[in-house]
């Protein structure tokens, strides 16, 4: 299989951690990576939503590029020499100090969260060795049981703003309850004006989540 595909004019073959990687022409890192069983850690990606690159997260180290890139929207290249946090300080750096950053705010309430033991963030969290914030601000607070619709509630505090769930409604179910208020730390997902969230799917932004800031109603 590996010889055809390195033949063929539809693939690209490259190396990542090491490893030899053939994937079809377009393929991101991320995409890339997961076919030889490497994980770049990732929030606001998903491979069936829009990429907007926002969280920063899946940072590589991509062979003569002058610094570090996101996986998300960096596509495979013939030839291309790409190290992850598997082989890269570098990069293990990078991604630990945007986890850090993602934390400020963050509340520390693992212990009663619904997505505890299933949560990106708690598991970035220890793989980068449980790094605690050093930052000293007081926290923003934010709504911690905000109503979107009838089955969704939204803890405003533990989001991450990754965005899927937005992109989720404008892009699959094309329906648009979902939009962005504020700027930096003040950002906050929320509902439009006169509607809520209530389309045939959207249970299924809870299931998006990274965080487990969306939930279902009790």
């Amino acid at each position: 299989m590996g010889a055809n595909a390195a033949v063929s004019p539809e693939m690209v073959t490259l190396r990542i951690d090491d490893k030899e990687v053939c994937v079809p022409k377009g393929t991101n890192l991320i995409e890339a990576a997961k076919t030889v069983g490497i994980e770049i850690p990732h929030y606001c990606y998903h491979p069936h939503l829009s990429v907007p690159g926002n969280c920063r997260m899946c940072q590589v180290k991509v062979e003569g590029a002058p610094k570090l890139m996101i996986g998300c929207h960096s596509i495979a290249q013939e030839g291309m020499t790409v190290r992850t946090h598997h082989t890269s300080q570098e990069v293990v750096d990078a991604q630990a100090a945007t986890l850090e950053f993602i934390l400020i705010n963050h509340p520390l309430d693992c212990t009663v969260c619904d997505q505890a033991g299933h949560c990106k963030l708690q598991d970035y969290h220890y793989e980068y060795n449980a790094r605690p914030s050093r930052f000293i601000e007081n926290k923003v607070h934010k709504p911690k049981a905000k109503p979107l619709g009838p089955t969704v509630m939204l803890d405003a505090e533990r989001c991450i703003m990754c965005t899927r769930c937005i992109r989720f409604c404008d892009e699959i179910t094309q329906t648009s309850e979902l939009g962005m208020i504020n700027r930096g730390d003040r950002s906050e997902i929320t509902i439009s004006d006169g509607r809520e969230l209530n389309n045939a799917l959207s249970g299924t932004v809870v299931d998006l989540c990274p965080v487990g800031a969306l939930t279902h109603k009790e």
